[in-house]
């Protein structure tokens, strides 16, 4: 059992679909470019911190960091709870 709690940068969609950026804090160019890619496909989200293991069945905290893509209104919790669907159906 590891005793540290691993910390990720991601982006997570409205629809909660997700992508890590790393476990190092993202630069100004890789934030750029993912709400680039977010926009291009008229999309939004947001940056977001995840705090616990993504592979195991315990749970993880996300904290929304900044809106990127394109600029609508979002539900952070409906995308939360579809974050936490895909990543259950994925580790079960």
């Amino acid at each position: 059992m590891r005793s540290e709690t691993e910390t990720r940068w991601m982006v997570l969609g409205t629809d909660g679909r997700h992508v890590s950026l790393g476990r190092t804090e993202p630069s100004e160019a890789e934030i750029t470019a993912a709400s680039d890619a977010l926009a291009t496909q008229g999309l939004s989200g947001w940056l977001a911190r995840m705090q616990g293991e993504y592979y195991s069945r315990g749970n993880v905290r996300l904290e929304p960091l900044q809106r990127i893509g394109t600029p609508r209104d979002a539900d952070w919790q409906a995308a939360l709870t579809a974050f936490h669907a895909a990543r259950h159906s994925m580790i079960t």
